[in-house]
């Protein structure tokens, strides 16, 4: 059992690493709370010659509103966290490796579907590789591997497993934890329950109005909670 803050190493971390020996600017791409800057903050200890700029300071993110160019000058990788920000970062990126396209130049981080945002000036086709990060697997929560998928589509009907002594409640105890770090860290559900009930007003006052525009935070909150509350069919 890990401790509590202990870093779970993620199966993104390796895909990342790769991406960055042959393309110009690598961005890891989720919803918030995934570990996003966590494995980024990783990826650039390990880089030697990173620098890291965080876009959820005020102070930083003025600096790059003001001067986007001057802003991402650096010889080394650069992070760049929560990207999605300053829009006008992309076309100074974008123009920096067509001019300098060696590999390895800028590890991004954003939430909100950032590539979909109509916000932002142009994409960076053919410069660079999104790497999706999902909230943890049951594999790298246990340190162990994630081989159901890959076993499914290789032996179709004929899959079997070993009992691993897990109990129904079991099951339903990691489906209602979830994959969120933040929320698998937390000891009881009532805590977990907490998490999300937080994670889903912030969800509803920040990414779904910046990606839909809609108005009415109030009908959405809603919408979620008769979905929640929905009778549930379930077989005994």
């Amino acid at each position: 059992m890990r401790k509590a803050g202990e870093y779970v190493p993620r199966r993104a971390d390796q895909l990342v690493l790769d991406a960055l020996t042959d393309t110009r600017v690598v961005v890891i791409n989720g919803a918030r709370q995934v570990g996003k800057s966590t494995l980024a903050e990783l990826v650039l200890r390990n880089s030697g010659d990173g620098v890291a700029r965080f876009l959820d300071d005020p102070v930083i993110r003025a600096a790059a509103a003001e001067d986007p160019v001057r802003f991402i000058r650096h010889d080394g990788l650069m992070l760049i966290d929560e990207v999605q920000r300053v829009p006008d970062l992309w076309l100074a990126i974008k123009n920096l490796v067509d001019r300098e396209p060696r590999p390895g130049r800028f590890l991004l981080t954003g939430s909100a579907r950032l590539l979909a945002l109509r916000s932002l000036p142009d994409a960076l086709p053919g410069r660079s590789e999104t790497i999706e990060l999902w909230p943890l697997s049951q594999g790298e929560i246990d340190g162990s591997d994630d081989g159901f998928v890959d076993a499914a589509f290789a032996l179709g009907g004929d899959l079997r497993s070993d009992s691993i002594g897990l109990r129904r409640k079991d099951y339903l105890d990691r489906a209602t934890r979830g994959g969120y770090p933040e929320a698998v860290r937390r000891e009881t559900p009532r805590r977990r329950q907490r998490f999300f009930e937080g994670y889903v007003a912030d969800l509803i006052a920040r990414d779904v109005k910046q990606v839909a525009h809609i108005e009415q935070a109030s009908d959405m909150r809603r919408l979620l909670s008769s979905w929640q509350d929905r009778p549930q069919a379930c077989s005994t």
